[in-house]
């Protein structure tokens, strides 16, 4: 490898750290959602599916439009930068907005409320998401650092999947310990818990973290691109979707997030209502546990799977993390089923078994976020030698369309579900 090619240690830390914020615009809305719409403000799952589905649905087609200007724009802070630190300042802010909703109106008009924060927010966070992606797919052209380089951005969404599901838990408590005693008592004291955490998360992590990657991260292609021909929207779509090795990663990733996400929304009502009778604070404590777990599993991953890559290559790591994961599903119909042995931490009940799940099916978020990230980046320069374009924002714009597009249908699979179920609140 070409010491050109290399990227600095400090450097993969950097642009890494973006992970984080895009962690939690990526999946923030969808896991507070279900607990402040369904189970606190008693709105029912399925249209709040169908609220969820709506925003991200639209929201993936602005993905395409979003990498076409990134890989046409030129500044002199380059084609991805700008747009990384307007799009993480302006998802904080809305993201905070996103959550406070007036108790006293009505179920139609909160959805409508939800819905139209939603679109906004997703806009911010395309603006930062896909010019962020774009980045990290041409930091290098060398085949095995781009997997160092993806394993340290793993590193972060893995530091923020040990963290985003400790939002209601905490807002909970801190609910307890402050809000209850000084609020009226036909006010929801969780939710205010919940936007107190919430404005936290979108100003610290989601603005604050989102701007490192833009401020202080360089541009690889920032002046061989300057004269290149513009990239057009339609023709680069219909290009990308005639690459062959592009079709099987939006395939793969579309039937990851499909069921990943799905078994994601629902075993939180089945911890909360199943396995804890319904005891919505011990729900929410098993499930950040079980998240907990997840990114445990996942930091321990990184290196192992980083390791299998460069023994294997690439594809043979992915058919072993498979075949792990068909087996973890399989487990599933006993880890998450009441009666297991519970043991007590101070007062809180502790399940230990469900931390069985993200061993069997953790690893396989990692080399998805690894490999599939550093095959996206093989597939660019691919393109670059048919088409002589370098189009990261187009290929990260068009991938995130269907990645969305499969995480609003399963949204929508998980409100019918619990509808069809006979959920209530």
């Amino acid at each position: 490898m070409k010491n050109s090619d290399r990227v600095p240690f400090r450097e993969k830390l950097i642009l890494g750290s973006g992970g984080f914020p895009s962690l939690f615009g990526y999946i923030g809305i969808n896991t507070i959602a279900w607990t402040v719409y369904v189970m606190i403000l008693g709105v029912n799952p399925a249209w709040v599916g169908l609220a969820l589905f709506v925003p991200r649905f639209m929201d993936g087609f602005l993905d395409p439009l979003m990498g076409k200007i990134s890989d046409n724009f030129h500044s002199k802070w380059g084609r991805r930068k700008p747009f990384i630190v307007i799009g993480a300042v302006s998802m904080g802010i809305v993201f905070g907005l996103t959550w406070m909703v007036p108790e006293s109106w009505s179920q139609p008009a909160k959805l409508a409320y939800f819905i139209v924060m939603q679109l906004i927010f997703f806009a911010c966070y395309s603006v930062f998401s896909v010019p962020y992606t774009a980045l990290t797919y041409e930091m290098t052209p060398d085949y095995n650092e781009r997997n160092s380089v993806m394993a340290y951005n793993a590193f972060f969404h893995k530091l923020g999947e040990l963290l985003y599901e400790w939002m209601v838990p905490l807002a909970t408590v801190f609910s307890l310990a402050y809000f209850a005693a000084k609020l009226p008592k036909d006010q929801t004291v969780e939710l205010n818990g919940i936007r107190v955490v919430t404005w936290i998360v979108g100003l610290v992590i989601m603005a604050g973290i989102g701007m490192i990657p833009g401020l202080f991260v360089r541009e690889r292609f920032a002046q061989k691109t300057k004269h290149q021909e513009k990239v057009k929207l339609v023709q680069s779509c219909k290009e990308a979707f005639s690459s062959r090795p592009f079709m099987i990663l939006v395939l793969i990733v579309i039937l990851n997030v499909l069921s990943g996400v799905l078994a994601m929304n629902m075993d939180r009502y089945v911890m909360t209502y199943y396995m804890a009778n319904g005891n919505i604070t011990l729900g929410s404590i098993w499930k950040g546990l079980l998240s907990s777990g997840y990114a445990v599993v996942g930091f321990i991953s990184i290196p192992i799977i980083a390791w299998l890559a460069n023994l294997f290559g690439k594809k043979g790591s992915l058919y072993f993390v498979y075949s792990l994961v068909v087996f973890g599903g399989i487990m599933k119909w006993f880890i998450f089923t009441p009666g297991h042995h519970i043991y007590y931490i101070g007062k809180i009940a502790i399940d230990p078994v469900i931390l069985i799940d993200p061993i069997l099916c953790g690893p396989m978020w990692v080399a998805v976020k690894i490999m599939l990230a550093s095959m996206m980046a093989d597939i660019c320069d691919d393109d670059e030698l048919r088409y002589g374009k370098r189009r990261e924002g187009m290929f990260g714009g068009a991938f995130s369309f269907l990645e969305k597009t499969a995480w609003s249908l399963s949204a929508v699979g998980t409100g019918l579900t619990l509808w069809l179920s006979g959920y209530h609140k």
